[in-house]
This record gives structure tokens, C-alpha cells and sequence, in this order.
């Protein structure tokens, strides 16, 4: 079964509604599952209300921001409808993100209470978490979510049981509106600093109910393993999973073995991953593919999966689809008819769903027709409430009549899918992705031997699309490839690390002093065969 009807998806006003509403239709359905323990609806819908009366407890209120460093982990989950529960907004925090990005996010949104890990392969955050303390007064909590090891952190489990009386609780409860911001998603912008979207509970639970209009599963048990401050995960994913009163199933980290492992053991049905996923997992010399067995519908979103992917995918279940979203949309908003071929899979990411308006605006704001090129602009309950604290940003994501800019060009065909052809500027996708050059340069030019720095994207077979950084340096000594690689990777997540370094003495100028990209682009066109190894 690959479609829904919404009859087992309940329209309630809050996302955080939904764990004490399937606490009582199936209190005893798994609805968390991680390494090999489970959580019911009754016991999680029990611990997201002890949570949010501890959070009350600990002076957290209406509209604060709650962050949280972790891995995907039922924690995750609790601690996000606990925020939501009593109106204040959570925040996830990448765990594999460097200081000073972990450190501008939480100066941006100045949490009032944050949750971490102490460690994860090998690092240990310790260190980290002081700085963000020190550094930031408004933390009026620290709970540390696993080993004792963070300075003046309060054990998860003691935390829990420090929660408000019931007035307080019920007061808290009875002033969220669906209007209300519920998570904070961090998104890079074209400058390279980076906003935080307010996704609204009104707009999560309409996108998620969508998704399970088109993408079904029964029983319904999908497959948790993205970064928990992705949109992919917090909401794609996750809230999926929680309207539907369906099963999440948690991986810590990226393994294709493992993954296979987990999705048989724990009876996985559904999956949605970026397309590369998929294909280093088919990949995998130690993938065994009968655990996949149990799949009934694959979802990929983000970016294209190749027809020799989409092929292996098929002989797994018949029930694929692709669509197409944003952070600022709150999710998707175009989705594969049930049933589409593959060439419709691998050329197009579907049609708008009902009640959601999406049309195509040329450059002077006119609209385009069928076949031509233009902005893909959106109107829907779902797309962002503002940028966090960016008044002037909000408006400029918006047109004058209320048309959310997604910076996307697209193409409308004539039996009505669309086909993204390309980007207004010059983000572009790795993996799923968002890469914004900006961030990247302003990294590399911080090296002492780097004058000026110009990063462009290159096709790969892979990951879509990869990196390409030239690098102008007047040193009299010129930096080795491996020097300035180490240099970013301090200072970036390792999925904005380009993967190819040209370091020269000189570079293409434009004539007002600018490097000439799109002659680096032809020149990095022409030199792809490393990055494609």
C-alpha cells in the first residue's frame, strides 16, 4: 500500500498533540525505536509531558528556544514535542558541525536551554559546550543526554523529574496557537550567513499530513537516520511518522551495513534519504539486499537519482517517488503521482498538492507558460513564518503578493510535473545538501596564503554535485592542497569541504576586479575525471 486516504492521520491543531492523541487510540504501538528498545505511545506521550513540565521548571516559557546537540535518538523526539508542548521553539544542532558554526547559531538564536551528547566518534564536546556557555547568557539549562562528562550539566533522567505542577503545565499548554513557530531550521543563505526559518505547528502538520496522503506504508515504520537539525529529519521524517501514528525507527550514524541490518530487524517499511544514500548503500559490498526486504516505499527528495539507480530501487518495491521542497516551504510541495514511470522519476519531481499554489515568475515577475523557464514561487499554510529575528530577509523571501521565492528554476510541462533546470544563484546541492560558495570562501580566504578564493560546483556521479575551489595566493611559498583541505575542515562541516583545491598565482578577473566564475566553471568542466574517480 503506497497511498492513504488520511483516514488514520488525524487532523489535530498542534504537532505536539499527536503523542498524547495515539497514547490513547494504540497506547501500547511502538513509537520509538533505537538499538534494539522501544518505545510505546503511552510511554513516549508520558515522557514528552515530563520533559515539558521540567522544561517550565527550569524557566523555559513561550517562544524560547530549546537547542539540542545529539544524533538521531528518541531523546530527539521528546525533547522536540516537550518544546513544542508548551510553546516554546526547538532547535536541532548538528553534532558534526565545527565551533564557531555551533557557536554563531546559538548567538543567533540564544537558547534558553540546550541538550547534548558529551561525545560522538571520537569527539568530545566537553570543551565545546563550556565555550557556548560561557559565551552566551542565555542558557538558563544545560542537561547532558548521556555519560556524566559536561561541566555543570544535569543528568537527563534527574532532569525529567523536576517537572512544574499541573497549573502551570495547563497554563503553558492552553496559550500555543497553530500559528506558533515550533522549530527553528538553520539554512544558509546566499551571503553565507545563516537564518533560522520558523516552521509553525499549522504548517508541520499540514505538510506531513500531505506526505502521508501520498506516501504510505502499513504498518507504518520508518527509517530515522539524518541529521536531526535537517528539515529532512525533524519534519520530513520524523513528524511524518508521528502523524501517522507509524513507528520511527533511529541509526546514529550513516553505515550501509548496519542500515540494511536495522531496516530488517526492526521491520523498516518506508525509507526517505537523499538519492546518494541509496546508491553507496546498493553499493555496499556488505550490504546483504534481503534486508531490505521489508520495504514497501522509497522516497527520495533533494536532489535527482540517476535512471541506473532508480532501475535497482524498482526491483526492490514498486512503490517510488521523488519530490521537491525546501527549509522555507516547510517541506514539500510537489510530488510523483503513484505509479510514475521511471523516466517521469529520474526528468521530474511531480506536480503541486492539492491546496498548495506553485507557479513559475520570469525575471521581471510575469508569469511564464508551460515549457519556459522560471522562479518556482510558492503559496501554502506551510512555508515558514520568517526568518528568526530578520525582518528585512523575511520580507526579501517574499513577493509583494505573499509568494514565498524558493531561488529554484523550474519548468512546468504540459501534463503538469516540473522539472527543476537550475538555481537563481549559486547554491548548489551535494547530497541533499544546501552548499553555499559564500560560506566557503569566507573559510578559505582566512588562511594567511589565500588572497582571494572562488568555489564552484562540478558534476559527480555521486553526490550530484561537488566543490571545486580556485584559490588565488600571492604567499611567496604557495600552501599544499592538503594544508589548505585541513584548513576548512576545521572551520567547515565535512560536506561543505570541496573536494578538488587548484591553487595558482593567478586567476580569471572580470573587469571590475571580481574572479570570472564562469570561466572557472569551463575550466573545472574540462578537468573533471579526478572528482568522478
Amino acid at each position: 500500500m503506497s497511498v492513504n486516504d488520511l483516514s488514520r492521520t488525524p487532523d489535530l491543531a498542534l504537532i505536539s498533540d499527536y503523542p498524547a492523541h495515539f497514547a490513547l487510540d494504540r497506547p501500547d504501538a511502538d513509537a520509538l525505536v533505537f538499538e534494539g528498545q522501544t518505545l510505546s505511545y503511552r510511554e513516549f506521550a508520558r515522557d514528552v509531558d515530563r520533559c515539558a513540565r521540567a522544561l517550565i521548571a527550569a524557566g523555559v516559557q513561550h517562544g524560547d528556544r530549546v537547542a539540542m546537540l545529539s544524533t538521531p535518538r528518541p531523546e530527539f523526539m521528546i525533547v522536540f514535542m516537550a518544546s513544542a508542548r508548551i510553546g516554546a521553539i526547538w532547535l536541532g544542532l548538528n553534532p558534526r558541525a565545527t565551533l564557531a558554526e555551533l557557536s554563531y547559531i546559538v548567538s543567533d538564536a540564544k537558547p534558553s536551554a540546550l541538550f547534548a551528547i558529551s561525545a560522538f566518534e571520537g569527539r568530545e564536546y566537553g570543551d565545546d559546550i563550556a565555550e557556548l556557555m560561557r559565551a552566551e547568557t542565555s542558557f538558563k539549562q544545560l542537561v547532558a543526554l548521556d555519560r556524566e562528562g559536561l561541566e555543570g550539566a544535569r543528568p537527563y533522567a534527574e532532569f525529567l523529574e523536576s517537572g512544574a505542577g499541573d497549573a502551570a503545565f495547563s497554563a503553558a499548554r492552553a496559550a500555543v496557537d497553530p500559528g506558533d513557530a515550533a522549530l527553528i531550521v538553520y539554512t544558509s543563505g546566499s551571503t553565507g550567513r545563516p537564518k533560522g526559518a520558523l516552521l509553525s505547528h499549522r504548517g508541520i502538520v499540514r505538510t506531513t499530513r500531505e506526505q502521508c496522503a501520498h506516501w504510505w506504508a502499513e504498518p507504518f515504520r520508518i527509517l530515522g537516520n539524518l541529521p536531526i537539525n535537517h528539515v529532512g529529519m525533524a519534519v520530513q521524517g520524523c513528524c511524518q511518522a508521528l502523524v501517522a501514528g507509524g513507528a520511527l525507527v533511529f541509526i546514529e550514524r550513516f553505515d550501509p551495513a548496519r542500515m540494511g541490518e536495522v531496516i530488517a530487524r526492526d521491520t523498516v517499511t518506508i525509507i526517505h534519504q537523499v538519492a546518494t544514500i541509496y546508491q553507496i548503500l546498493l553499493e555496499h559490498d556488505a550490504l546483504d539486499v534481503n534486508d531490505l526486504r521489508s520495504l514497501q516505499t522509497i522516497i527520495w527528495s533533494g536532489a535527482p537519482a540517476p535512471r541506473d539507480l532508480i532501475a535497482k530501487l524498482r526491483a526492490i518495491t514498486p512503490n517510488l517517488f521523488t519530490s521537491y521542497g525546501s527549509t522555507e516551504s516547510g517541506g514539500e510541495i510537489l510530488y510523483t503521482a503513484s505509479g510514475a514511470s521511471d523516466d517521469t522519476l529520474a526528468e521530474t519531481v511531480g506536480a503541486p498538492a492539492d491546496g498548495f499554489e506553485v507557479r513559475l515568475a520570469g525575471e521581471d515577475g510575469a508569469p511564464v507558460t508551460d515549457g519556459g523557464d522560471g522562479e518556482i514561487q510558492v503559496k501554502s499554510d506551510t512555508v515558514m513564518v520568517g526568518y528568526f529575528n530578520r525582518p528585512d530577509d523575511t520580507g526579501a523571501a517574499f513577493t509583494p503578493d505573499g509568494w514565498l521565492h524558493t531561488g529554484d528554476v523550474g519548468q512546468r510541462l504540459e501534463q503538469g510535473d516540473y522539472r527543476i533546470v537550475g538555481r537563481l544563484k549559486e547554491m548548489f546541492k551535494s547530497g541533499g545538501y544546501n552548499i553555499y560558495p559564500r560560506e566557503i570562501e569566507a573559510a578559505l580566504e582566512e588562511h594567511p596564503a589565500v588572497a582571494m578564493a572562488a568555489v564552484i560546483s562540478v558534476s559527480h556521479p555521486v553526490y550530484n554535485e561537488v566543490g571545486h575551489a580556485y584559490i588565488l595566493s600571492d604567499s611567496e611559498l604557495l600552501p599544499s592542497r592538503e594544508e589548505i583541505e585541513q584548513h576548512c575542515r576545521e572551520r567547515l562541516s565535512n560536506y561543505k569541504v570541496p573536494k578538488a583545491f587548484d591553487i595558482r598565482r593567478q586567476l580569471p578577473m572580470l573587469p571590475i576586479g571580481k574572479i570570472d566564475k564562469k570561466a572557472l566553471q569551463s575550466l573545472a568542466t574540462d578537468n573533471t575525471g579526478e572528482l568522478n574517480r
